[in-house]
């Protein structure tokens, strides 16, 4: 696994923790887009967030590829719970960040929960929607932020299934724990920042609206 970024030897100096990197999402992702590494061979761009998809728009008009979404859903003791404890995509794509936090009985339905819940919005984004191809091609992930690493680890573990060439995880910020365990799964990681601690992704970035599903699903259109 290699890693790219101006900051992956090492922390931002703590004073830079309370600036705003990013003007916004776009400017994340073109900024990004300049990271990445040359030798992507026909690059496919998934977001795994809603959020991920606008940044990866940039990614993708810069390197003339397809875009598309990998939905991922937390993985919650129940719907009434804030804290997520893993993540889970469409599928059999799952990973537990807190396995402990969960009995037998509760992981099974609260992975379930979190798959139909994924497998309900992929559905709705891909109504009218060719999904590219992907086995063969480079994959290159992308989110907003990393922070446990479960929501990328959950969209690692679905496209390994797709067969690809080789696994590309892009965010602009990233906490380092969270940062550690992508490096273990993915083949090459981009991060333009690693903090210890990164809290709320919203800080990082100037302008951080909602996307709804029908803006998302724009963008998707836009490469087709």
């Amino acid at each position: 696994m290699e890693t790219l970024g101006p900051e992956v030897t090492g922390f931002l100096p703590a004073h830079l923790a309370d600036s705003v990197l990013f003007d916004d999402r776009a400017d994340a992702g073109r900024r990004l887009a300049h990271a990445l590494p040359d030798e992507l061979e026909q690059p496919v761009v998934l977001g795994t967030t809603l959020g991920g998809v606008e940044i990866g728009a940039e990614i993708a008009s810069a390197l003339h590829a397809q875009l598309d979404i990998v939905v991922v859903a937390p993985v919650r003791r129940s719907p009434e719970h804030e804290y997520a404890v893993g993540a889970a995509a469409p599928g059999d794509a799952v990973y537990l960040s807190r396995p402990e936090a969960l009995s037998s009985a509760q992981s099974v339905v609260a992975v379930a929960r979190a798959h139909r819940e994924a497998a309900h919005l992929d559905a709705i984004l891909h109504e009218h929607l060719r999904r590219p191809t992907l086995e063969g091609h480079d994959l290159v992930l992308v989110d907003e932020a990393i922070t446990t690493g479960a929501t990328m680890a959950a969209a690692i573990a679905w496209a390994r299934g797709k067969e690809p060439r080789h696994i590309v995880a892009a965010v602009p910020v990233a906490a380092a724990a969270g940062l550690r365990l992508v490096r273990e799964l993915a083949d090459r990681v981009v991060c333009l920042y690693e903090f210890e601690v990164i809290g709320s992704r919203a800080v990082w970035f100037g302008d951080f609206p909602r996307l709804e599903d029908d803006e998302v699903r724009r963008l998707l259109e836009a490469t087709r």
